[in-house]
């Protein structure tokens, strides 16, 4: 699920296949899921960790938006807690 989502944000001009990123002032990333303590659980019944999601829009793997604001909202139980 995590490759699914590193690919869907690369998002390209489909003219000249640059990068559109530049152009955007913040990132905003919204999940609705169940979960568990540290993780979230895809429609495949598969765990994932929230820390996986966020390491997504770090500089290293989200060069283009470095220095700009994101947001994430995670709706999601944390376990039985």
């Amino acid at each position: 699920m995590v490759e699914t989502i590193h690919t869907e944000t690369q998002m390209v001009d489909r003219q000249t296949g640059e990068s559109v990123h530049q152009d955007l002032r913040c990132f905003v990333l919204v999940v609705m899921s169940h979960g568990d303590e540290g993780s979230i659980v895809g429609s495949d019944g598969r765990h994932v960790k929230i820390t996986d999601l966020t390491d997504l829009l770090s500089p290293r793997n989200f060069p283009e938006m470095k220095s700009k604001p994101k947001i994430v909202i995670i709706q999601a139980c944390a376990g039985s807690k």
